[in-house]
């Protein structure tokens, strides 16, 4: 059968646009098994920290690039008429990464299949020895799909704004510009550090109409605020069912990358070394470094710790003087317990309390049970935390713990059922933990802290940080803390540190013994009959006594 020349070029443009199609980028995609999960994961808000070249930038603009084509396996987002949004640390940022990623070939590496002569992703493991072969993926977002572009400035690649033909809207921001505000998102990429802490409120409320989702992929910076904020929420996180968690956090490691060459691996962490353990922590393997912005950079359980087996019978001696300090919140309220042995040789912290969405009672219980009949010289608590006043009951937090701690009976001989208020003075109390954490000539600090008895605690201690000001948009460290966050329990052990605890032996508990229901019976029996009673002179012996009834 005969055709015309108009359908037989017809059925060749046909035929080439579906090649064309099936060897688009995302066709071709496969996610490394470090990858998958991001892609996978149905969480609200999504962290991928990683170091350099580790594939987070790769992985976080496939993501973009299927919700915005509508081509998203996991149906996560609308498949047409969405809104999303890239923010990039500046123009020059979104002009060299976030366009060519998205719009120019080379997202990642293609070959042609021995067997099949399809194309595929190219597998530096198995492919190693047909390198010469591998050519660039095509543009994740292939031109069909490009309704109309707008321009910051074209000759550097600096996209404002783009409309594809499904609908989509993709907006581009500089986050050294203005924040923008009165929109709704459905997918939303941070790409790289950002240079205000105040795009991540302001996104996370443009989510919101819509029920969008965030994604970031950065190298974790110790001094961006926004970025610890999220993963600290992310590991919060980590305590749920997968499938409730609002947020969750990914760790992409520079090693675990194949398309990277063994030796250049090697070249780079021997570059990476010469700097630094923390930089090679940093950029291999994606981990934060506090070490310039802790409020307490040395200290570590290596020094600190002290070990359950150097007490006797393992646990802390009934004569060693206990003390406690609570900061009272509803989200976290957190408390901590510190002895002090008769030599006054250290200062050990030796358990916790962390509650969350905590009340007083709550938090009483918890403490009654760690506290069993163990008694405690002092109490003390955050002067702020208890003396806000509660929205419905009106009472101040402080009476609120008062009065659980008396209703549970918790009390201290310097304070009764009440609390000491916390050392206000933050400079002065953080000086005084830091000598208490120096190391002295007998070769211990004065602070120990009991091993695998506050993970709370520790975790704090590793991340309380130092407050950042930017400054010609330079980050400044400042010596004040940063009291945003997480930091209950640190400041615990500041106030009780501050306070200078003293040994003071403590009052014997005794213990009475169970009494057998039977027993306990005929002794009330007993009683009752010593009412009345006759007492009489032994034999031989004149009556001269009395005979004493008493009723």
């Amino acid at each position: 059968m005969s055709i015309s020349q108009h359908k037989r070029n017809e059925l060749m443009d046909l035929t080439a646009e579906l090649a064309s199609r099936k060897t688009e980028g995302l066709r071709l995609y496969r996610a490394a098994p470090y990858q998958e999960p991001f892609h996978s994961s149905m969480a609200s808000e999504r962290l991928i920290l990683g170091g350099n070249r580790s594939g987070k930038s790769c992985a976080a603009f496939v993501e973009l690039a299927r919700a915005v084509t509508g081509q998203d396996p996991h149906k996560k987002f609308p498949a047409k008429d969405g809104i999303a949004a890239v923010v990039g640390r500046n123009w020059a940022h979104i002009g060299q990464v976030a366009y060519p990623y998205l719009f120019k070939p080379g997202a990642f590496d293609i070959i042609k299949d021995d067997q099949t002569g399809q194309w595929r992703a190219y597998d530096p493991e198995h492919d190693s020895h047909r390198e010469k072969d591998k050519k660039p993926a095509p543009a994740l977002i292939p031109e069909r799909f490009v309704k109309k572009m707008s321009w910051q400035m074209k000759s550097a690649n600096y996209l404002s704004y783009c409309e594809l033909v499904n609908g989509y809207k993709i907006m581009f921001f500089s986050s050294d510009g203005v924040i923008p505000q009165g929109f709704s998102l459905d997918a939303c990429l941070i790409d790289e550090e950002i240079q205000s802490d105040a795009w991540i409120g302001e996104l996370q409320a443009r989510l919101a109409d819509r029920k969008g989702r965030l994604w970031v992929a950065a190298m974790p910076h110790s001094n961006a605020e926004w970025l610890l904020n999220l993963s600290e929420r992310a590991e919060a996180e980590e305590k749920k069912e997968k499938s409730e968690r609002n947020i969750e956090q990914f760790r992409f490691r520079f090693l675990d990358n194949v398309h990277i060459d063994p030796k250049e691996k090697t070249k780079m962490i021997e570059r990476w070394s010469a700097q630094g353990a923390d930089v090679v922590r940093q950029r291999a393997e994606g981990e934060f470094t506090f070490d310039s912005l802790s409020v307490y950079p040395s200290f570590n359980m290596y020094s600190h710790g002290f070990s359950r087996e150097d007490l006797p019978h393992l646990q802390v001696p009934m004569d060693w003087t206990r003390y406690l300090a609570v900061d009272p919140g509803y989200q976290v309220a957190a408390g901590v317990f510190m002895a002090v042995p008769p030599d006054e040789s250290m200062l050990l912290v030796y358990d916790e309390v962390y509650v969350r969405q905590a009340t007083a009672k709550s938090f009483a219980e918890k403490v009654k049970i760690k506290l069993g009949v163990q008694q405690l010289q002092g109490m003390i608590i955050d002067k702020h935390g208890s003396a806000i006043h509660e929205m419905g009951s009106g009472k101040q937090v402080g009476t609120q713990y008062t009065d659980a701690f008396r209703e549970h009976d918790i009390h201290s001989a310097q304070t009764g059922w009440s609390f000491q208020l916390g050392y206000d003075n933050v400079a002065a109390r953080v000086g005084q933990v830091m000598a208490a954490l120096t190391i002295r000539p007998e070769g211990t600090p004065k602070l120990r802290f009991l091993r695998n008895a506050c993970p709370n605690l520790e975790r704090e201690l590793k991340k309380y940080r130092k407050k950042t000001n930017m400054v010609n948009g330079t980050r400044i460290i400042t010596d004040q803390p940063n009291t945003k966050g997480e930091c209950h329990a640190v400041q615990c052990v500041e106030y009780l540190v501050a306070s200078e605890p003293r040994y003071h032996r403590p009052k014997e508990v005794v213990i009475e013994k169970p009494v057998h229901p039977l027993v306990a019976a005929y002794e009330k029996k007993q009683k009752a009959r010593t009412g009345s009673q006759c007492v009489f002179e032994p034999a031989g012996v004149s009556l001269g006594g009395s005979i004493d009834v008493s009723y």
